[in-house]
C-alpha cells in the first residue's frame, strides 16, 4: 500500500472533550495560590524572548507561548494547560531581600544570591546564550557587582551549561565554582555510552520538532519549551564532600547537604542562613518528577529520594525559613508552607515506592500495578504533586523494574519474539490487516484509543507502508496526547503521530557540546570505543595499540581480541602492533572518524610508529550510530 502524507492535526474527538471535562470536575481549579506565588516579587519582564546563537540560529523563543493566556482548548489537558501557564510567568523576581530568580530564559531557572562584594550565581541554565541574557537582565535591575562565586547544585547539563557566560562577569578568574562530590565524573560521563539513542528518545520526550501550539508542544512539564544553544563546562574548584558542610561564600553562610543518587547522581541542597532561604535543587518541584526517565536513563531510587527529602526536613525544620527555593519552579514562602510542600513531595515518592513493592509481593505484574495503583486524595489532588513530568504509571513501572527487572515471571515472557516478527504473527492470527483495521476503526469511534494504539502497532510493524494503519495509529496517538496530563506523554504521543504521518524530521540542529567534550575523561571515551566496536566484524582480529596523549601525559594500551576491546591505563605493551602519539582532541577526532588518518599524519597532528594500516583496520571495525533510528516504524 503506497505511502502518502498528512500534515494537519485533527481536532479533539467527543471522547477527548469528555475526558478534559472530567479533569475540570476532579481538581480544584479555583485554587489560585500557585499563580499568586508565581507572580510574587515580579521586578521586570524577560527582554531576550528570542535568543540567537553566533550563527544566527534561534536557540530560545518564548514568544511562541503567547497563546497560553487563553482558556484551555479541547486539544490540551486543562491541568497541563494550567501548569504550562504557570511556567510561562517569566521575568526577574525578588524572592527575598538579596535573593533573586530569573524564570523563562531557559528550561530551568537561575538564582542570584547577593553577597558582601558581589553576586553568587546558583545554576547557570541550559546554554551559554540563555545565561548571557539572564546576566544582562539581572544587571539591568540590580547593582553591577561582579560574580564572586558559582554554585552548581547537580550534574545534569541544564544546571551548568551556561557557566561560561557567568564567568565573563567574574570578580577574577579564580572565583570559587562549588559543586557536589563526584559532580565532574557524573556530568562528563552522562549519556556517553547511550548518547545517540538517548538523544533520539529525548527528541520524543521534549517534542523537539513539534510546533509550539495548541495541537503541538506547550511545555516540558518542569519548565517552558526546551532550548538549544552552546553547552559549556568549567571544572569545579571546591567540592562539597561531607554530607553536611558549612561554608562562607562572599560573606554569606551556606549550609550544604549532599543528596547523591536522587534526581541526579551528584546533587545537593543548601540553607542560606543570612537570608533564611532553603534551596532543594530538583529534588522537590511543583510536579511529580520521574523515577524512571522516559528518554532512557538508569532508574532512580524512589526510597532514597523520599528519605533525602525527609532528611532535609529534619535538618532544617528547626531553622527559620522565609522561602523554599526550587530550580524548576517558583518559590514557596513561609516556613509552614515550605515544610508542608516538602512533606507532600516526600510522601508522594514514598507512597509510590511502598505500594509498588507491596503489590509486587502480592504477585501483581508491572503492568497490573501501573493499572491498579492510585494515590490517596491528599497526595493526588495537591497541585504540586500532579504528573506533569513523571506519571504515576511509568514511575511505578520504574520502581518495579528497579527491584525485579523487566521479567514478569511468566515463562512465556522469557523469550518472546521481537516486535516485527511478533507483529507478523499477530496480524496473521487476527485475520490480516484489513480485518484488524475494520475493528480498530470501530474501537476508535468508541474512544478506545489505548487499545487502538496497541493493536495497530502490530499492523505497522508488520507492514510499514500500510498508510491507512499508520494514519489511524497517528490519530489514536494524537487523541492520547491531547488527553495527557504529562507534558512528556503529550510530546511523545504527538511526535509519534507526526512521524507516522510525515516521516522522521532529520533536523540536524543540535546542542553544541564541544565545551563539555573537551573535558571528557579518556577512560570514558575508551569505554565508548569499546561499545562502538562491531563484534561480528572483529571476529578473529587481534591488535595491540599503544597510545600516548601528549597534552595530558597519559598513556594506555588498547587490546583487541575475542571481538572485545580492553583498555589498560598507565601502561604500554612491550610488543605493540602500532603506537600513536597525539593530543586529546585529535585522538577523539581520529577515533570518531572526523579526522582522516593520512591527513593527520601528513600535518603532524598524529605520530605513528609501526604499520599505520593496523589503525585503519581498527577504525573500520567501529560502528557509526544513526542519530535517527526508527521508533514508530520498524
Amino acid at each position: 500500500m503506497a505511502d502518502s502524507k498528512i500534515n494537519q492535526s485533527l481536532p479533539a474527538t467527543p471522547f477527548t472533550k469528555k475526558a478534559q471535562e472530567a479533569v475540570y470536575a476532579s481538581l480544584h481549579f479555583e485554587d489560585k495560590q500557585d499563580f499568586e506565588d508565581a507572580n510574587r516579587g515580579y521586578l521586570a519582564p524577560i527582554e531576550a524572548k528570542v535568543i540567537k546563537n553566533e550563527a544566527g540560529k534561534v536557540v530560545w523563543d518564548i514568544e511562541k507561548l503567547g497563546f497560553l493566556d487563553q482558556p484551555a482548548p479541547d486539544t490540551v489537558n486543562p491541568s497541563l494547560w494550567r501548569n504550562s501557564q504557570l511556567h510561562a510567568i517569566t521575568g526577574l523576581f525578588k524572592v527575598l531581600e538579596g535573593v533573586y530568580q530569573i524564570r523563562g530564559q531557559s528550561i530551568v531557572t537561575t538564582f542570584f544570591i547577593e553577597g558582601k562584594e558581589g553576586v553568587i550565581v546558583v545554576d547557570t541554565l541550559a546554554g551559554v546564550e540563555s545565561m548571557q541574557a539572564a546576566m544582562e537582565l539581572y544587571y539591568q535591575h540590580r547593582p553591577k557587582k561582579p560574580v564572586t562565586a558559582i554554585i552548581i547544585s547537580q550534574s545534569h547539563g541544564d544546571h551548568f551549561a551556561g557557566t561560561e557566560a557567568a564567568l565573563q562577569y567574574a570578580k577574577n578568574p579564580d572565583i570559587p565554582i562549588i559543586a557536589p562530590q563526584h559532580f565532574t565524573k557524573e556530568a562528563l560521563s552522562e549519556n556517553v555510552l547511550l548518547g545517540t539513542i538517548m538523544a533520539r528518545r529525548a527528541g520524543y520526550q521534549f517534542g523537539k520538532n513539534l510546533p509550539v501550539s495548541t495541537t503541538g508542544t506547550i511545555s516540558v512539564g518542569i519548565g517552558p519549551v526546551t532550548n538549544s544553544g552552546k553547552f559549556s563546562f568549567a571544572l569545579p574548584t571546591v567540592d562539597i564532600v561531607n554530607e553536611t558542610q558549612t561554608m562562607e561564600i562572599d560573606g554569606i553562610t551556606f549550609e550544604f547537604l549532599l543528596t547523591p543518587n536522587t534526581e541526579a547522581p551528584a546533587e545537593m541542597h543548601f540553607y542560606i542562613r543570612d537570608y533564611k532561604a532553603l534551596f532543594v535543587s530538583e529534588n522537590a518541584n511543583k510536579t511529580m518528577h520521574q523515577i524512571y526517565t522516559v528518554r532512557g536513563a538508569k532508574t532512580r531510587d524512589a526510597l532514597l529520594w523520599a528519605n533525602t527529602l525527609d532528611k532535609t526536613i529534619d535538618l532544617f525544620e528547626a531553622e527559620e525559613i522565609d522561602a523554599l527555593l526550587m530550580i524548576h519552579a517558583w518559590s514557596v514562602w513561609g516556613k509552614e508552607n515550605a515544610i508542608a510542600h516538602l512533606k507532600m513531595q516526600r510522601d508522594l515518592y514514598k507512597y509510590m515506592h511502598d505500594q509498588t513493592v507491596r503489590l509486587a509481593n502480592h504477585g501483581y505484574t508491572m503492568e497490573e500495578i501501573a493499572e491498579t495503583i492510585k494515590l490517596p486524595d491528599t497526595l493526588d489532588k495537591y497541585w504540586g504533586n500532579r504528573g506533569y513530568y513523571g506519571t504515576l504509571k511509568h514511575n511505578v513501572k520504574g520502581i518495579y523494574n528497579f527491584y525485579l527487572g523487566y521479567y514478569s515471571a511468566h515463562p512465556s515472557d522469557l523469550d518472546p519474539l521481537p516486535q516485527v516478527e511478533a507483529a507478523e504473527k499477530y496480524v496473521q492470527y487476527m485475520g490480516g490487516a484489513s480485518n484488524i483495521l475494520q475493528q480498530a476503526k470501530a474501537d476508535f469511534e468508541k474512544g478506545e484509543y489505548r487499545w487502538v494504539a496497541q493493536v495497530l502497532k502490530h499492523v505497522v510493524m508488520a507492514d510499514p507502508t500500510h498508510t491507512e494503519a499508520k494514519n489511524l495509529l497517528a490519530n489514536a496517538f494524537e487523541q492520547l496526547g491531547y488527553q495527557a496530563e504529562s507534558a512528556n506523554w503529550r510530546n511523545m504521543y504527538l511526535v509519534g503521530a507526526e512521524e507516522l504521518r510525515n516521516g522522521v524530521n532529520k533536523d540536524n540542529s543540535s546542542v553544541d557540546v564541544s565545551g563539555i567534550i573537551t573535558y571528557m575523561p579518556i577512560s570514558d571515551f575508551l569505554t565508548l570505543l569499546a561499545v562502538k566496536l562491531n563484534g561480528p566484524k572483529a571476529d578473529g582480529k587481534k591488535l595491540t595499540m599503544n597510545v600516548t596523549i601528549s597534552d595530558s601525559d597519559q598513556s594506555f594500551v588498547m587490546y583487541l581480541e575475542n571481538s572485545v576491546l580492553v583498555n589498560k591505563g598507565n601502561k604500554h605493551d612491550t610488543h605493540p602492533d602500532v603506537t600513536i602519539v597525539t593530543d586529546r582532541m585529535n585522538f577523539f577526532a581520529l577515533m570518531l572518524g572526523r579526522l582522516p588518518l593520512d591527513q593527520a599524519m601528513a600535518t603532524g597532528k598524529i605520530e605513528v610508529s609501526g604499520d599505520a594500516t593496523h589503525i585503519k583496520g581498527f577504525l573500520a571495525l567501529l560502528d557509526d550510530f544513526d542519530p535517527f533510528p526508527a521508533i514508530v516504524t520498524p
